[in-house]
Order: C-alpha cells, then structure tokens, then sequence
C-alpha cells in the first residue's frame, strides 16, 4: 500500500507543477515520462508479467521499428475518435 500512495503522491506533485492550461495530451506524455523515471519494481511482477515483458523487450530488440511514439499512438488514436 505504501507503494501506491507514494506513486499518488508523485503524480499530484507532478499535477500541481503543470500549468492550468496544458493539454490533456501534455499531463499523459508526463505521466508517461514519471513513470519511465519510476525505479524498476519487477520485483512484484508476478512470473507471467515478467515472462510477458520480456517477450515484448525481445520484440523491441528484434523490431525496432514497430516502436512508436507516445505522442504519435495519442495522436492515430485521435483519428479514429
């Protein structure tokens, strides 16, 4: 539980240091960028998470190209709306 209050608390310090009229798709790309800042916690991955994000590191490593951007996945999502 002390995890989960400690991410609460960093996302409503993240919150308060945006400006009032950032984008919805400005707070998604910082909470993205926290959380990639966030240590590693694997350790309370369970053995089928672990096993699933290997197989997509595995992907990467293999197909680069098929990484996308955030932004851009936010903005072909936008499209489709």
């Amino acid at each position: 539980m002390e995890s989960a209050m400690g991410v609460k608390d960093a996302v409503k310090a993240l919150l308060e240091r945006l400006p009032d009229d950032c984008s919805l798709d400005d707070i998604i790309d910082r909470l993205y960028e926290l959380d990639r800042a966030a240590p590693d916690d694997q350790a309370s991955l369970t053995e089928a998470q672990r096993a699933e994000l290997d197989r997509r590191l595995d992907l990467l490593e293999r197909e680069p190209g098929r990484l996308i951007p955030w932004a851009e996945f936010r903005r072909e999502l936008d499209r489709e709306e």
